[in-house]
Parts: C-alpha cells; sequence; structure tokens
C-alpha cells in the first residue's frame, strides 16, 4: 500500500473502516469500506489520480450533491462526497452482485429475455435521471451492476461532476475538452462527445444503444478496432452492421440510438420504454429467425466474397427451416426488391444500387408484376431488418436480392429471386455488361422474373423492347444518385438531386428520365422552401413539358404537372395531368399521394382517403405516405385523428419532421398550446441554419395563441431581419399577426402569400389556424375560392 492510500485511510478512520481495494478504473479507484455510524458496507470512490489536477474539490462536492438527489430503484445512490487527506472521494451502497462486464467476461451467456431485461432496467434509471436534469455520460457495462435479477446503474452524474470542478487560474470552470482531456469510455462514447462538443441526455442514448448492440449481437459493434483513436474514429465515422435474430422493433431501435446525428436518435429514454414494452423476446413469435453473431461477417468481407453471395444465399436459404407460409396478405405473384449491395469498395457508389433497385423495380411494373415499395424496401433495410422481416412488413411473396460492382466502365450483377415464404431461390443469375448497357440488364431481369413469377398468367410475347434511355455512363450515374437524393426528401437533398438531374441532363439532352424527375423535384421543393416559389414552379413545368416533347409515355412529368397547377390554383389541369399520369403508371405512390392532396384540398376527402391509402398500399413503409393522410385529416378538421396518425409516424421515426409539424397543427387546433409550444420549439431548435421555414411561422402563431404576445413579436421581428426586411408571405405568418391583433397586416401578408403559391396555404385553406382571419368576409372569400377553383 502506499504511502499515499495510507494517508487517506487515516483521514477517513473515523467514518469509514478500510477493508479491501475491489476495482475502479477510468475516474476512481474503489474500496469496500464499513460506514462505521450504521455498520453498514458502502464502497468509497476515490478520484483517479490523474483527474485530480486543477481539480476544485469543494466545487466538485457541490455537484455530487446535485447527483445525489436521484432516488429510483435501478439507480446506485450517491450517500456522501467530501475530500480526506485533500483528495475528493463518495460514497455508494455496496451492491451485491456483479457487473454487466463481468458476467459477459466470465458468466454463462445471456439469454434473449435476460439481454431485454437490463436494457429495460438501464432505460428506467435514465428516462428518470434524465428528467431530472442530470446525464450520465458514461453508460457501459462497466457502471451496469447485476443484483438479485435487476440490473443497476452506477456513478450518476460523477462524469459531469469532474467536468465542471475542473478550473483555470482565476478559478473559471473549465471543461475536460478544454484542458486536454474528455470524460467518457471510448468504446461507448457519442460522436459528439468524441470531438469535445456539448452533449446532452441523447449522449447516453448512444452509449444505450451501443451497450444494446453488445448484449444483443455478442460483439461490440466496432470490435474490429483497437485502441482508443480507433474507436473514436470509427464511431464518427463508421455505420455498424445491422443485428438479426432479434425482434424487428428493437433490431431498429438499437440503430437509431446509434445514429452519429443526436437529433437522429430517439427524442427520449422514454421511446426505448415504449419499444421495449412493446416487444417480443426471439422465443415468441412475430420475431426474426435466430443468427449466431458468430456467423456475422465483416462488412469489408463482403467485397471478397461479392461473386459468391448469390451461391451462399441459395444454399444457406436451402438450409433454414420452412416458415408457416408465404407473409399475410401476400401473393407468390407480388415482389419486392431490396438495394443491390455495393461491391465496388467505394461507398459513395451505395446510391448506385439503391437507384438500379428502384429502376428493376419500374421495370418490372411495366411487365406486369406487382411490385411493391419503389423505396419502402430500401428505408426498412437501412432501419436494420431482415429479408424475412422485410417481406412481411411489405406482404409479399418474394424478394429480389442482389449485389453490384462498377469498374473503368463495366458493371457485373449478381440477381437472385428469393421465396419469402421459405428462403428457397426461385432463380439467380450473373450479368457482366458495359456500364452503358445497364437498362438492357434491367429489362432482362424484369423479363425474366416475370416469367418465372407469373408463368403462364403472361403471355411470352408481350415483352417490351428494351429501353436505352441514356449511352452515357456518367448521365445514368448522376440520375441514380439524384433518384436517391429525391426519395429522401428535405430542402438539401431536393436542391442537391435538382443539381444531379441537371448536370445528367446537360450530358445527354435526350435523356428524357433525367428531365422527368428534374420536374417532379422542381415541383416539391416549395414544400421545403420559402422562397421562389413562382420561379420554381415555372421551372418545374418547363421541365415536364421538355420531357413530354422527347417522350410523352413517362408518368412523372405529368404528375409533376399536376402538383405544379394544383399549386398555381389551376385545378382542372391538375386532375387531367394526374389523370394522365396514373393512366400511363398506376404503380407510382407520389402520383396517388398527390392526387389525393388536391381532393382533400378540394373538400372531396373520401376521394383524398382512397387515394391516399392507394399510396400507402404502394408504399407502406413510407413515412410521406402517413404525412398525406394527416394533411386530408387536417383540412376535414378531425384534428384529432390527425394528431394520433402524426404521432404513430413521429414514434416510427423521430427525425421525419414533417410528421412533427402536422402534429404540432393539430395539437394547436385542439386547443394543446403547451403541448405543441415544447414540440415547435423542438422543431425549430433542429432546424438547419438558413432562411426562416414554415414551421418559425407556426412557432410564431403559437406563441401568439398562448399569449405569449412579447415573445412572438420578437420571433417575427428576427424573421423579418432575415428575410431581408420584409415578413416572408407564408400563410402561418398572416395567422400570427391576426392572432397579434395585426389584422390589416394580416390581410395583406394573406394576399401575398395566395399570390406566391404558399404551398401550406394554397393546399390546407380549412385548416384550424385561418379561423380567426375568416371572420372577415374578404379573408373567407379569398380562402374558399383556394378550395373551389
Amino acid at each position: 500500500m502506499s504511502a499515499a492510500d495510507e494517508g487517506l485511510i487515516r483521514a477517513l478512520a473515523d467514518r469509514y473502516r478500510i477493508e479491501r481495494e475491489i476495482g475502479g478504473g477510468g475516474m476512481s479507484r474503489v474500496w469496500l469500506a464499513t460506514e462505521t455510524a450504521l455498520d453498514r458496507q458502502v464502497v468509497v470512490k476515490v478520484i483517479a489520480p490523474e483527474l485530480r489536477e486543477g481539480l476544485s474539490a469543494e466545487r466538485f462536492t457541490r455537484e455530487v450533491k446535485l447527483a445525489a438527489r436521484l432516488q429510483q430503484a435501478n439507480i446506485v445512490p450517491v450517500l456522501s462526497a467530501g475530500t480526506a487527506d485533500g483528495v475528493p472521494y463518495y460514497t455508494m451502497p455496496f451492491v451485491t452482485g456483479e457487473s454487466l462486464r463481468a458476467r459477459l467476461t466470465a458468466g454463462p451467456p445471456l439469454t434473449p429475455a435476460e439481454s431485454v431485461s437490463i436494457l429495460r432496467d438501464v432505460a428506467r434509471a435514465l428516462a428518470y435521471a434524465h428528467g431530472e436534469g442530470v446525464v450520465h455520460r458514461d453508460i457501459k457495462p462497466e457502471n451496469v451492476l447485476l443484483s438479485h435479477g435487476a440490473a443497476m446503474v452506477t456513478d450518476f452524474g460523477i462524469a459531469k461532476a469532474l467536468t465542471a470542478s475542473r478550473t483555470q487560474d482565476g478559478g473559471a470552470a473549465v471543461t475536460l475538452t478544454q484542458a486536454g482531456g474528455s470524460i467518457g469510455t471510448p468504446a461507448y462514447m457519442a460522436p459528439e462527445q468524441a470531438v469535445g462538443d456539448a452533449v446532452d441526455h441523447r449522449a447516453d442514448l448512444y452509449a444505450w444503444g451501443v451497450m444494446a448492440y453488445e448484449l444483443l449481437s455478442g460483439a461490440h459493434p466496432f470490435q474490429q478496432h483497437v485502441g482508443a483513436q480507433k474507436l473514436i474514429t470509427a464511431h464518427i465515422t463508421e455505420n455498424p452492421v445491422a443485428i438479426t435474430g432479434i425482434p424487428i422493433a428493437l433490431g431498429v431501435l438499437v440503430m437509431r440510438c446509434m445514429e452519429k446525428s443526436s437529433s437522429a436518435r430517439p427524442a427520449s429514454a422514454a421511446e426505448l420504454l415504449a419499444v421495449l414494452d412493446s416487444v417480443s423476446t426471439p422465443a415468441s413469435s412475430g420475431t426474426m429467425a435466430a443468427a449466431s453473431p458468430a456467423r456475422r461477417v465483416p462488412v469489408k468481407a463482403l467485397a471478397a466474397v461479392g461473386l459468391l453471395v448469390v451461391a451462399l444465399a441459395a444454399g444457406w436459404f436451402a438450409l433454414r427451416p420452412r416458415a408457416a407460409g408465404t407473409p399475410a396478405g401476400a401473393t407468390e405473384q407480388s415482389l419486392a426488391v431490396l438495394p443491390l449491395a455495393n461491391l465496388s469498395g467505394d461507398k459513395a457508389d451505395d446510391y448506385f444500387g439503391i437507384g438500379l433497385a428502384e429502376e428493376i423495380t419500374r421495370a418490372l411494373s411495366q411487365q406486369g408484376v406487382r411490385v411493391i415499395g419503389r423505396v419502402s424496401a430500401a428505408s426498412l433495410q437501412d432501419k436494420g431488418l431482415d429479408q424475412r422481416a422485410i417481406a412481411k412488413e411489405l406482404g409479399v411473396g418474394s424478394l429480389l436480392t442482389g449485389t453490384v460492382q462498377r469498374a473503368e466502365g463495366q458493371v457485373r450483377i449478381t440477381v437472385a429471386l428469393v421465396s419469402a415464404s421459405d428462403g428457397a431461390v426461385r432463380w439467380s443469375e450473373k450479368y457482366d455488361r458495359p456500364l452503358a448497357n445497364v437498362f438492357a440488364v434491367q429489362d432482362e431481369i424484369a423479363r425474366t422474373v416475370a416469367g418465372t413469377l407469373l408463368g403462364s398468367l403472361r403471355h411470352p410475347g408481350s415483352a417490351a423492347p428494351a429501353r436505352a434511355e441514356t449511352s452515357d455512363p456518367e448521365a445514368l450515374s448522376l440520375f441514380l444518385q439524384g433518384r436517391v437524393l429525391f426519395n429522401r426528401r428535405g430542402a438539401r437533398q431536393l436542391r442537391q438531386a435538382i443539381e444531379l438531374f441537371q448536370r445528367a441532363a446537360q450530358r445527354d439532352p435526350k435523356y428524357a428520365r433525367a428531365q422527368a424527375s428534374l420536374a417532379m423535384a422542381l415541383a416539391v421543393l416549395p414544400a421545403y422552401v420559402e422562397d421562389s416559389t413562382p420561379e420554381l414552379l415555372a421551372a418545374a413545368i418547363a421541365a415536364a413539358n421538355r420531357e413530354i416533347a422527347m417522350d410523352p409515355t413517362i408518368a412523372e412529368s405529368y404528375a409533376a404537372l399536376g402538383y405544379a397547377w394544383s399549386l398555381i390554383g389551376e385545378v382542372r389541369r391538375a386532375d387531367s395531368n394526374f389523370r394522365h399520369a396514373l393512366a400511363l403508371d398506376s404503380t407510382l405512390a407520389t402520383t396517388w399521394g398527390w392526387y389525393g392532396l388536391l381532393a382533400g384540398r378540394l373538400g372531396q376527402y373520401r376521394e383524398g382517403h382512397e387515394r391516399v391509402a392507394r399510396a400507402r398500399q404502394l408504399e407502406p413503409a413510407s413515412m410521406i405516405a402517413r404525412a398525406w393522410e394527416a394533411q386530408i385529416l387536417m383540412n376535414e378538421r378531425r384534428f384529432a385523428e390527425s394528431d394520433s396518425v402524426s404521432g404513430t409516424t413521429v414514434a416510427m421515426d423521430s427525425t421525419f419532421m414533417l410528421a412533427w409539424s402536422w402534429r404540432e397543427n393539430a395539437l394547436l387546433a385542439m386547443g394543446k398550446t403547451a403541448e405543441a409550444l415544447a414540440l415547435l420549439k423542438r422543431h425549430v431548435a433542429q432546424l438547419p441554419p438558413g432562411r426562416p421555414e414554415e414551421v418559425h411561422g407556426t412557432y410564431a402563431y403559437a406563441l401568439a395563441m398562448a399569449g405569449s404576445t412579447r415573445e412572438a413579436r420578437a420571433l417575427l421581428d428576427t424573421i423579418r431581419v432575415r428575410s431581408g426586411g420584409q415578413l416572408p408571405a407564408t400563410g402561418a405568418l398572416a395567422a400570427a399577426l391576426e392572432e397579434l391583433g395585426d389584422h390589416e397586416a394580416a390581410m395583406e401578408l394573406l394576399g401575398r402569400a395566395i399570390e406566391r403559391h404558399d404551398t401550406w396555404l394554397v393546399q390546407f385553406p380549412q385548416v384550424a389556424r385561418y379561423d380567426r382571419l375568416r371572420k372577415d368576409p374578404r379573408a373567407a372569400a379569398t380562402l374558399a375560392r383556394l378550395g373551389a377553383r
């Protein structure tokens, strides 16, 4: 025992009888002791020597007292804190049992039920502590204790206390990042924590996700990396392989917790508990097929074995036990196409496999195959679902899966048609072609798959001739990348997609599909930005007409015209173009959704819901299709139902901001102003910097509704300054001015919003936020015309 240890023990002797050192590492050394006053066993944790420099013991004690107020069954409480022989320490109850790390290292393997139970207990602890404003910052198996069938989290608030207690000369507090270090464990450290940015409760959710991954898969998500720096780099730059063999919802939750951006993670630990309470264990029905972690293949190995993927898949599927049957509601002739795995070794090429899968989907639908989910399959795969789970979610009888590899103007595509009911490979093939011939490959695949699925139901002479849409491989690559970005929506993604479609069209002016997709992106962009709406709509119409002049058989151009004319107010033109688009291709969900919004605007609610239902049948996993339903319900003034649909959508994907918007509007319409304001405050905080958006106007309106006049006016002043001295012409801001009593200003802004074709006013004139304005006959007549032209 060192002299320093002996001095510490002497200093504590009047309160604690130190028995032995029982561990430590990281932030502290840990001693088992008996508290003499109460004759009970406790642990005395002494701050590690390397963390004491520049530490204010007084401030540390004060900070620990904040953590000591936490009293919850899954939290090991802090009993006391102070200094002994000049060394900061704190005490906690001695918990009989072992740490989760010890169990993982030396104990029997955890069962799935035990893993879920531990994760639920840790989530309960996080939910309580976060509600008290305390963030752990070092969630890991070493800080989870297992005792009598329960899991308890220790050292809550200690990392924060250490960070806040460090001082510079002059006594000012300094973070450990400023001091040249970072508290936390590299293996479980959130990206923002690793780079020294400010952290909040979502850093704990990230660490919970990493720990959950380790428990449920049997391996750390970045186990191949050794050393702190490599682990930190992996947290910042790499995405872990999705876990298989666990309930679908649980797999999705774990991957969401490990999102690089904190805003993309679940909003709170309460969401973790909601999912954990809803999932069944792998022993129950409705789960993925069990898979041993030892059989999981590292991502980097895929390129080396890429040419064997389909053959191995065939053998593996053949050995799997047969399922009870095809997913409920599916038919053997229904199909979904999964994104083709990229084997080029360049992550930037991932979009090529995603876009190519969508093009094959389109070709298959033209062959008479019932293809479900042009983009739903990709989104479900992104959430970590395996093939059987994706088939079940989409209600299809078969999946088309495979790989793609590009190199020096050549492309190699391997595909397999897999039965969803038993995993049997019904057909597989490999294609080596010049990249310029990829369209012929798509059509060849589509014809073969259609013949395999439909057999004699399909006339062999009905095959359409192969399409050669462009002979420029670079134009094709630009187009496919643009399609992937278009499907993700969002202002930034749409602007990038528009640029890519324009570049594709510039390389090949006769590339009609690039012009059609450009028209679609230009038409929808006004829903995500507030500037230049008339100019964007004019550009969309021009692009659609250019495409139609080249090839009048592409449905997307007519869908773009329908949406653009609906925003301009030309309802008959819009209806005609939507009908034409559906006559050419009735499998395009976007057409059905946009056509449904037009019906909702006109008060044709039954037709609107039917069209949106058709869109959801085509894209079962589409978040935007759910938002369309919520939007029509808002126009129909069925506010509680709109709130329910939006709330369910947010629960499925908390990063989908459009669902947030409609939930906020529904809450305001129901008079739940405080709840709406809470959501709006979070929503505004997550918006990228730049020009104000629709949500800023809604926030100002909500503040005015709540009677926060000064705050509402301050926000309007900020929006005015950011917009060059004049409020943007939006209906939401007109409603805010009306709530503040500025009636004539509201009327003037309402007129400008209609003139500028404000998307959220023109499409939804019946929503409740205009009720106060509607008391003026001028506004009532104007808004009524929007729904009647």
